[in-house]
């Protein structure tokens, strides 16, 4: 009898995670990054990041915890409001962030992946709704 999807085993993505700026396969503005640094916390169901980022203009950082079960966290800020969920596809967990403000809306899509037996983390990034969007391919080592 084949496995289905809800039963293959969900990786633990857990630990830090150093950015492989060759590696990765970044879009404009975001090929001006220097460094990245990302510290996972993975106890299913819930998923946290810290991630810390210096480009050519500066360091950008921030932090977000989600169950994975797909069910919508809703946040305010800065006038406005963000819908974020994360949800297994396979082995795959799909972090979605989706932004409404009085200018329009922005959705942001990562797809997490491990590879090399947990060595690598590949993160596929799909932004949408600026005028700069992006499709990116970020890679980290494990640390």
């Amino acid at each position: 009898m084949a496995a289905s999807d809800a039963s293959q085993e969900k990786p633990d993505f857990s630990g830090e995670w150093v950015l492989n700026r060759g590696g990765s396969t970044l879009s404009a503005g975001a090929d001006t990054v220097r460094s990245g640094l990302w510290h996972i916390e993975h106890r299913e169901p819930t998923f946290r990041q810290k991630a810390a980022f210096v480009f050519e203009s500066g360091s950008r950082d921030y932090e977000y915890e989600l169950l994975c079960d797909g069910r919508e966290a809703v946040s305010t800020h800065e006038g406005g409001r963000t819908m974020s969920s994360a949800r297994w596809e396979g082995s795959a967990l799909v972090v979605t962030f989706r932004t409404e403000h009085p200018g329009g809306a922005m959705t942001v899509c990562f797809r997490f992946e491990l590879l090399d037996a947990g060595r690598r983390l590949r993160a596929a990034e799909a932004l949408r709704g600026t005028d700069h969007d992006q499709d990116n391919v970020w890679i980290f080592e494990r640390r």
